[in-house]
């Protein structure tokens, strides 16, 4: 995984975006979990459990159901003070707080 920009320090503002490659051993849960680590300057170990906030094994079965040259969906979630948001084009953006889950960004 490798940090692609970075934002300013202003609320609702990127941190950092990351590119997972489908070809990790060790999955997209654990993607997500060090890009939120490496944002927040916490060890691993040291996060909550994804799975308390999120699914992971649906968003898996849902990623790898789609057609990588025609479907495009992404998940957005609170985890550990920020909100991150993952594509199937392979991004990991994680933003600044909590905020930018609203009901007009996550159109529930």
């Amino acid at each position: 995984m490798d940090a692609t920009s970075s934002g300013t320090n202003t609320e609702r503002e990127l941190i950092r975006e990351f590119t997972y490659d489908e070809g990790r051993v060790d999955g997209l849960v654990v993607a997500i979990s060090e890009a939120v680590a490496d944002v927040t300057d916490t060890p691993m170990e040291e996060l909550p459990p994804l799975q308390a906030t999120l699914d992971c094994d649906a968003v898996e079965t849902l990623f790898a159901s789609l057609d990588p040259g025609h479907d495009v969906a992404h998940v957005q979630f609170p985890y550990h003070g920020c909100t991150v948001r993952v594509d199937t084009t392979g991004t990991i953006q994680v933003y600044y707080t909590d905020d930018r889950l609203t009901p007009e960004s996550s159109r529930c």
